[in-house]
């Protein structure tokens, strides 16, 4: 196979491919076989149609086959033989056609990650905090943990606000029942704003047993456009009212949670916290260490590989928005527009980690072996309860688990950068490069 190579910019290249005459007649002899055992003409047995007649009936279906595996087949090889790095699916041009017995030519046009040398990576000069856990932290956590594992209590007084109500209503508009508008056994927390709010504010100073005729009005924002802004009739009925409880700080409750006592739950919540905390020191020192290394290394970046970051935050960012994760307060601000000019700079700087990263990586041979993966993939199976093998499947039929292995890559590589580093621990105490 010929091959010439042609620099239209550090990270663009055109690739001019001439695959052999005899590959050619290979792949058309495959492709008329496997056609032959398909179809169906009448007077011949299938699989013993000769090559003449599948010619006259699908010639050009067979020269289009022929050309898909060809360039299927002889790209991925030429990539890895002049050892290049694309970050998007090639331009292909074919200018003639192919023939049988003839050399078969193509043009892939494609953008590459550029040579990058990095350096400073080693012996580089870091400043890590050291983690500690104040008292008054733990107190908070276990606050919340009470919050967390709060109950509720039957009584016998009239609703208010933060009480667990259970009702029935149904709602009607000009003497009609409001499609869906209706509820048996519906539970819940006044306050939480799962009613409408002239509904859920009738509760309050509601009896058990009590019934109730409530004019509510939906507001003009209400998820539903046919109901939007009108005035609707509510029968409600108030069958259960519960008050909320939050469980003591006692060794009962450590038992709940599956643990012996309460000074175990404090040093498991303890331990939570300066996890936590050593895991933000850590991505702090990530951060930081990028910054550096890019301050100090200066590269092309592939114009696809930073559009390829960057619509994947804008897709994300419109999808937060529809889940109600991200609420804008001017919806004009969160457009495809818009957030392109936001996330046009932070794309790029993705791009160019991503690059000096895997740079690094091939400097100092850095790699994730498939024992380390599988140890991973066991780990989160057992995380989640799944068989490992099923798991496994899974995980490659999605394409996780290159993503996984990413991952673990990166992680080794600032491992390595960390190890090598002159660290400055905050205190005073220097730790010197290996």
């Amino acid at each position: 196979m010929k091959v010439l190579v042609e620099d239209i910019s550090p990270v663009k290249k055109r690739l001019m491919i001439e695959v052999p005459s005899q590959d050619v007649d290979r792949e058309m002899d495959a492709v008329y076989r496997e056609l032959g055992g398909k179809v169906s003409i009448d007077g011949f047995r299938k699989g013993k149609i000769p090559k003449t007649v599948l010619e006259s009936r699908y010639k050009d279906y067979v020269l289009g086959e022929v050309v898909s595996k060809l360039i299927e087949h002889s790209y991925p090889k030429v990539i890895r033989e002049k050892d290049l790095s694309p970050v998007a699916t090639p331009q292909i041009d074919v200018k003639a056609g192919i023939e049988e017995g003839q050399a078969f030519s193509y043009t892939a046009t494609v953008e590459v990650k550029p040579p990058v040398q990095v350096e400073g990576y080693i012996s580089m000069e870091l400043k890590r905090e050291a983690v500690a856990v104040a008292e008054d932290e733990v107190e908070k956590a276990m606050e919340i943990l009470r919050e967390r594992n709060a109950y509720y209590n039957e009584v016998d007084r009239p609703a208010q606000e933060k009480d667990l109500a259970l009702v029935d209503f149904e709602g009607f508009i000009d003497g009609k029942p409001i499609k869906n508008g209706k509820a048996s056994d519906f539970y819940t927390v006044i306050g939480s704003k799962r009613l409408v709010p002239d509904l859920e504010n009738a509760l309050v100073g509601m009896k058990k047993g009590e019934d109730k005729e409530v004019k509510a009005l939906f507001s003009k924002e209400y998820g539903y456009k046919e109901l939007a802004d009108k005035e609707a009739i509510f029968k409600l009925k108030l069958k259960t009212v519960k008050e909320r409880a939050l469980p003591a700080l006692d060794n009962e409750f450590a038992k709940d949670l599956k643990l012996d006592n309460i000074t175990q739950l404090r040093d498991k919540v303890k331990e939570g916290i300066e996890q936590q905390k050593k895991t933000h020191e850590r991505e702090r020192l990530k951060k930081k260490i990028l910054e550096k290394l890019l301050s100090k290394n200066s590269f092309d970046t592939p114009p696809a590989l930073v559009t390829a970051y960057l619509q994947s935050m804008i897709s994300q960012t419109m999808d937060n928005v529809k889940k109600g994760i991200i609420k804008a307060e001017d919806g004009a601000d969160i457009t495809p527009e818009k957030l392109k000019e936001k996330y046009a700079k932070v794309a790029e700087t993705r791009a160019k980690e991503e690059m000096v990263l895997d740079a690094i990586a091939r400097q100092e041979n850095i790699t994730v072996a498939e024992e380390e993966l599988n140890v991973k993939i066991k780990e989160m199976a057992s995380q989640r309860y799944q068989n490992f093998d099923s798991f496994r499947k899974q995980l490659i039929e999605e394409g996780a688990d290159s993503v996984l292995m990413a991952g673990m890559r990166e992680e080794k590589i600032f491992d390595f950068i960390i190890a090598k580093a002159r660290i400055q621990e905050s205190g005073g105490k220097s730790q010197e490069a290996e």
